[in-house]
């Protein structure tokens, strides 16, 4: 009799034990499918978010006016994308880590979307070779949202200088020509150089480059080059366009063989 009721009370724990694990079960389901179906709502108005681009044959201040309105509209979208998955992952993180975990993750790529949206809205502006997806042509706030703010500004009356690491851009806006006038007011560099690692320019130049592998990178790019005068340097004239109407000057400064500076400058 003793062993049937041992027997009994061994079934029921069981029996319970599966009942409890299913219904956990069946709890986990119903979170990750609810879980699924508000993050494909979010992924939705995403895309909605990533229609927004700017109006192809603009230039000057149209150009300008349409980046101004559209990049705020854009970061606005983005911004309220980023709540709504913060919020989506607290709520249901509480009932497993994995759903927190994979809207971090998502945010992360938010980030980035402006960046990457910001460096196709200024790239017909650029003259010369862009680097990091900006250059000669853009305006300071739309570098400061590509590569971020710069570890030094510079601002006097007739200079205006962002400083990276091994990347300056400046813009000077007093040449001795001025005759006592007032300056235009600040719009963008109009000039750069770069001699750090870890930069990339469009047309993939990077500091360490022998000059066979510079001349490589420009081939069918250039407007006119001397690389014969000094060997120390290339100069050149770059316009990827076919009727070169959009030339600008360019400087390359080789030590041991391998370039250590590039200057993209109007002047």
């Amino acid at each position: 009799m003793n062993c049937l009721q041992g027997s009994r009370r061994r079934l029921l724990f069981l029996f319970m034990f599966f009942l409890i694990t299913a219904a956990m079960f069946v709890t986990g389901c119903g979170e990750e499918e609810k879980y699924n179906k508000e993050k494909a709502q979010i992924l939705d108005e995403l895309k909605q978010v990533q229609l927004i681009k700017i109006p192809e044959g603009l230039e000057g201040k149209a150009l300008d006016a349409a980046i101004d309105e559209l990049a705020h509209k854009h970061k606005a979208g983005l911004e309220q994308i980023d709540n709504r998955l913060k919020e989506l992952g607290e709520k249901y993180g509480k009932a497993d880590a994995k759903f927190k975990s994979e809207t971090e993750e998502l945010r992360k790529t938010l980030k980035q979307d402006h960046v990457e949206w910001m460096k196709a809205a200024v790239a017909p502006k650029i003259k010369g070779d862009a680097v990091m997806g900006v250059g000669i042509g853009c305006r300071w706030k739309e570098i400061a949202v590509i590569l971020g703010e710069p570890i030094e500004k510079k601002q006097t009356a007739g200079l205006t200088e962002f400083k990276y690491s091994g990347l300056v851009f400046n813009e000077i806006r007093d040449h001795g020509e001025t005759d006592g006038k007032s300056l235009p007011p600040s719009y963008g560099p109009d000039a750069y150089y770069m001699t750090g690692n870890g930069y990339k320019t469009g047309s993939g130049i990077q500091i360490g480059m022998t000059k066979a592998e510079v001349l490589e990178c420009y081939k069918g790019k250039l407007a006119s080059l001397d690389d014969r005068t000094d060997p120390k340097f290339i100069i050149m004239r770059y316009d990827p366009t076919p009727d070169h109407k959009h030339e600008y000057n360019q400087f390359m400064q080789l030590t041991d063989g391998k370039l250590t500076r590039l200057i993209v400058a109007k002047h």
